[in-house]
């Protein structure tokens, strides 16, 4: 070969999945959509939402960040992240820190045949009173989110 020439890209292999990411890999990637809200105590209202699920090779969990704005101005309205940890058993446990200093663990189940995760929160928290009784989460926000 002459020395001018350029030898072939080495091939490259895809990223090492764990086992036990394997079943939610469907999830890897950004998704990302709008959604509306509305609280008895709050005008309703558009935002925008994107999530992110990544894994780090050769690692049980899957990191997750999330964030929304305001559909109308663009602002940052919430943020937050944490780890999905998926049991080879067919259940999960969730992780998340709020930017509002809210923890969740959500805990449930998932499908790899279905693509289908349910979750149900088991504790909340915050960063002042690590746990509490008194803070009750309920439904107020809906959207529809696309794998990008």
């Amino acid at each position: 070969m002459d020395a001018r020439e350029e030898s072939p890209a080495p091939a490259t292999s895809p990223p090492v999945i764990h086992p036990a990411v394997v079943p939610l890999s469907f999830l890897l990637g950004t998704w990302r959509g709008q959604g509306e809200g509305g609280f008895p105590t709050i005008n309703s209202f558009s935002y925008g939402e994107e999530l992110i699920f990544s894994h780090s090779p050769n690692k049980p969990v899957i990191g997750y960040t999330q964030k929304t704005w305001k559909l109308s101005s663009g602002e940052p309205m919430h943020g937050e992240s944490g780890y999905w940890r998926p049991k080879p058993d067919g259940t999960i446990e969730v992780v998340i820190a709020q930017s509002n200093g809210l923890v969740e663990v959500q805990k449930g189940i998932y499908s790899f045949e279905e693509n289908v995760i349910q979750l149900q929160s088991e504790m909340v928290g915050n960063a002042s009173k690590m746990a509490t009784n008194t803070v009750t989460l309920q439904p107020h926000l809906k959207a529809t989110l696309k794998k990008l």
